[in-house]
């Protein structure tokens, strides 16, 4: 779409050339101008659905966050008792331990008991017992004999009872152990369910997280492009004010055109009718004069008058054109208009302009006359100037981006070479440089009209 919303007057007032106002440029004017208000409203539309978008995925992180934080509260939850149970684990290895060690004495205390009793009775069944004889055969009376019997007897017992004293508290430690290792081996089962279902929440835990990471970047991306169509429609709305100021100056230099042309018709009509009656009365003179001459005897012959050709100047030769814009500031070219990878991302991409190299601070300089369409901060050009150009009928628009300054304000008129900023490395840059693009109609996002600059330049 071309931008023609700078008449004549305009266009006259700032680059200094002379056309005159006619039909067609009002109707260019009008033509533009619609097609100005219909991508507004497209970009309007556009930002709407942006925005809508923007709110139900805001609503949709905002679940997926919740969601993570109730599986993120379970995992906690989780690991409480995990921690529990590990230390459950830990304290019944320590009772098993101990049962163990109170079984292996109380063994060895029963061996101990077993070899003396074992001792004893071997030397009963081998030899007799001497001493338990020997107490027996001193016996005073049948009555000691019987007492002493009684006493061996005892004695004997008390060793059997002790014996088995001891191997019931083998039995109920051993029961005791065994009980023990099974609830060990419970505890273990319990913990591997806990840290089996530990790992499936991680697993949940990390899915929510990249849902919400996913979300993160869509809601940025959202913003962006939010942020893109809004400076997309201040600068359509810039164009149309610049339009509708245009329409006004035309309608103005209309008015005062056909105020010259009525007050030059009357002019005309006053000189005619002067030249009428000037004529009319040279008329009558003349037929006096004949009607004299006629009534005179002789006369001499009138020589006609032979009017002088009009000598034709010589048509000046034609004008050389030269190249319609300046460059904007001196420097080598470290990338040009085309494609590239981005020294960004290392993405392919189309560079839709030049960039000079040259020391931060420098000064920029507008490439042409114009209008200041936009001095600001934009998305990826940071601080920059955009200017439009009526030049031969045709608009151009130029944009100087990643400027360190700016020195001219939006509506401004700039004559050519007019600094406009300083050079510098701000929005999405890596180096001080001067990114000029120039587009043959109006700017818009993509840079649809975006050509090389450089066929352009001297």
């Amino acid at each position: 779409m071309k931008v023609r919303f700078y008449s004549a007057v305009l266009s006259l007032a700032l680059i200094g050339t002379s056309v005159s106002v006619d039909a067609t440029s009002k109707e260019d004017l009008l033509k533009e101008q619609q097609e100005v208000e219909s991508r507004l409203k497209e970009t309007e539309r556009s930002q709407n659905q942006t925005s809508e978008k923007l709110i139900l995925t805001k609503q949709e992180r905002k679940e997926a966050r919740a969601q993570l934080n109730e599986v993120n509260s379970r995992l906690d939850d989780l690991a409480l008792k995990i921690a529990d149970q590990q230390a459950a684990v830990a304290a019944s290895k320590e009772q098993l331990r101990l049962t163990e060690a109170a079984i292996s004495e109380t063994l060895k205390e029963l061996h101990q008991q077993e070899e003396l009793l074992g001792s004893r009775l071997r030397a009963v069944q081998q030899k007799g017992d001497v001493k338990y004889i020997e107490v027996l055969l001193d016996a005073k009376d049948f009555g000691d004999l019987i007492s002493r019997f009684s006493t061996v007897s005892e004695i004997i017992k008390q060793d059997d009872h002790v014996l088995q004293a001891y191997k019931g508290n083998v039995k109920q430690l051993s029961e005791q152990r065994s009980e023990q290792a099974l609830l060990l081996e419970s505890m273990k089962r319990e913990q591997r369910k806990l840290l089996v279902l530990q790992t499936r929440i991680i697993a949940e835990s990390e899915l929510k997280r990249k849902l919400v990471v996913q979300l993160n970047t869509k809601v940025k991306e959202l913003q962006q492009e939010q942020f893109s169509k809004a400076e997309e429609a201040e600068i359509l709305a810039d164009q149309r004010r610049l339009i509708q100021n245009e329409l006004i100056a035309l309608q103005e230099a209309e008015r005062k055109a056909k105020e010259e042309a009525k007050r030059k018709a009357e002019e005309a009509a006053r000189a005619a009718e002067a030249k009428r009656q000037a004529e009319a009365a040279e008329a009558a003179r003349a037929a006096e004069a004949k009607k004299k001459k006629s009534d005179a005897p002789s006369a001499e012959p009138t020589i006609p008058e032979v009017e002088s050709p009009t000598a034709t100047p010589e048509q000046p030769a034609d004008a050389v054109t030269s190249r319609p814009f300046h460059l904007p500031v001196q420097g080598y070219v470290s990338s040009p208009f085309g494609p590239r990878n981005n020294p960004l991302t290392g993405k392919p991409e189309i560079h839709k302009g030049i960039d000079l190299v040259n020391a931060k601070g420098t000064p920029i300089h507008a490439a042409a006359g114009g209008i200041v369409l936009r001095a600001g901060s934009a998305t990826g050009y940071g601080n920059v100037v955009m200017v439009t150009h009526l030049i031969d009928g045709q608009v151009y628009t130029t944009v100087y981006a990643h400027l360190d300054s700016i020195s001219v304000s939006a509506g401004q008129t700039v004559m050519p070479g007019k600094t406009v900023g300083t050079l510098g490395t701000t929005g999405w840059s890596t180096g001080p440089h001067l990114h000029f693009e120039l587009h043959k109609g109006e700017w818009a996002v993509g840079q649809p009209n975006a050509v090389d600059p450089a066929p352009y330049i001297f």
